[in-house]
């Protein structure tokens, strides 16, 4: 697997459950594909994690970080589960009495951990669909996009202004 592809089985996914509509409703994706949401108290440098028991599994989000980051969090632990991650034995993957616990290495910080990456390709193309960037940033006579505009946007689709810029750089678009 690689980014691009992480980001065609984003757009899958949400063809298959058919939503087209922003705010993406990231509960209701990680119900589509069977999976158990739970807001938890969780160290401040934990956003998110895996768990996989048996034929089960499971997504903990922090509970005390902002509603953007939890949302982004979410999607990314989303795309570790869609794309088999958490199946794939290695650094990331913590193993006890059954369970698999996807947690993050330490080259997931410094940015070099492939799966990691294609995660975040996963969860941005999920929560800011490229189709629907365009068409809402197209509304706009500005290019690139003014600050009040990404934020505008970033309000839009449910992400932080630093995720939705990061989008539209990557599109073009700021």
């Amino acid at each position: 697997m690689n980014a691009p592809n992480a980001r065609r089985a984003a757009e899958r996914l949400l063809a298959k459950l058919r939503i087209n509509v922003v705010p993406v409703n990231v509960g209701q994706i990680a119900k589509g594909v069977g999976l158990r949401v739970v807001y938890l108290e969780l160290p401040d440098d934990v956003s998110a994690l895996l768990v996989t028991e048996k034929d089960k599994t499971a997504v903990g989000v922090n509970a005390s970080h902002p509603k953007t980051r939890q949302r982004f969090s979410l999607a990314h632990e989303i795309g570790h589960f869609v794309l088999g991650h958490q199946f794939e034995l290695g650094e990331h993957v913590h193993v006890d009495s059954g369970r698999r616990i996807s947690a993050r290495s330490t080259l997931a910080s410094a940015g070099l951990d492939s799966k990691e990456i294609e995660a975040n390709q996963f969860a941005a193309e999920l929560l800011m669909p490229t189709k629907l960037v365009r068409t809402y940033a197209a509304e706009f006579d500005d290019h690139p996009l003014l600050e009040n505009e990404v934020e505008t946007l970033a309000r839009r689709f449910g992400v932080s202004r630093h995720a939705m810029t990061i989008q539209l750089s990557a599109l073009g678009l700021v």
